[in-house]
């Protein structure tokens, strides 16, 4: 990148009028701030964390996720669901309690997440129910505790989940994990997980 038009100590000593030049006590105070001036672009681009998330060691997201407050981080996370959870904690923190911040926190563990509320399937009032895309992961015991402590975290507080449904896409047969009963219908396996 050129730095003709940019903040450098020569562009702005070039703009310094001539007959304040003469003064050798004024051009000494504008070559120091000139200085002062010109070193900030460096100083701006080393400060610029949240544009470089995915340029960022994996120990400094841990920092980050401390000093941002992202209270639901998981040390054992990826590297890439490290970077997705962090990217999205703004939004989480400023939609906490809402439909919108469990789907969001909730792709950081599995990508296709949403949410049903009771009145959309004729539940309990104030009960909803999680339904996880789970067709190329592995929903182990920890990873489905690990969705449960991040649901209390991420739902308003009245709200309940009615129960956690994952489901897939066999490409095999169909086999039951978790300990939960399992169905197979159009191509599709669900278990459900009441909580």
């Amino acid at each position: 990148m050129s730095n003709v038009h940019g903040l450098t100590v020569e562009n702005l000593m070039s703009t310094f009028p001539d007959y304040m030049r003469k003064d050798e006590m004024i051009l000494a105070l504008a070559e120091s701030i000139a200085e002062k001036l010109g070193a900030l672009p460096k100083q701006i681009d080393s400060i610029r964390i949240y544009a470089m998330i995915d340029d960022l060691p994996e120990e400094l997201l841990d920092i980050l996720a401390y000093d941002f407050k992202v209270d639901w981080w998981d040390p054992n996370y990826t590297l890439e669901q490290k970077r997705q959870t962090l990217k999205e904690s703004w939004n989480v923190h400023r939609a906490l309690g809402t439909k919108h911040a469990v789907e969001t926190a909730m792709s950081a563990v599995y990508n296709d997440t949403y949410v049903s509320e009771w009145y959309q399937y004729d539940g309990d009032p104030f009960h909803f129910t999680l339904h996880i895309d789970a067709t190329f992961e592995n929903p182990d015991p920890v990873k489905h505790q690990r969705v449960l402590d991040r649901l209390e975290y991420y739902k308003n507080l009245r709200s309940s989940p009615y129960y956690i449904e994952y489901s897939a896409r066999p490409y095999g047969n169909c086999t039951t994990y978790m300990g939960a009963a399992v169905s197979c219908f159009g191509g599709h396996m669900t278990v459900n997980v009441e909580v």
